[in-house]
């Protein structure tokens, strides 16, 4: 790419202001809508991932404890 390209691509190119200001209003809104509560089914989906998780933590720590006797 030479010089003459780059310079008529900035030129088309939207100021950095105008995309950040977007973005601000963009974000702001995502703030508004807030945080949904979590349905009973899926919190504990979400407690039984966790159990799994602490599960396999003690499943992999006792097989690394056999492998090294």
């Amino acid at each position: 790419m030479n010089s003459a390209q780059w310079s008529s691509e900035t030129k088309d190119a939207l100021p950095i202001d105008t995309l950040l200001e977007d973005h601000n209003k963009a974000r702001q809104h995502i703030e508004e809508l807030g945080l949904l509560p979590l349905s009973p089914a899926l919190k504990g989906s979400i407690w039984g991932l966790r159990l799994y998780v602490l599960f396999m933590i003690v499943v992999v720590v006792m097989n690394i404890i056999q492998n090294l006797h």
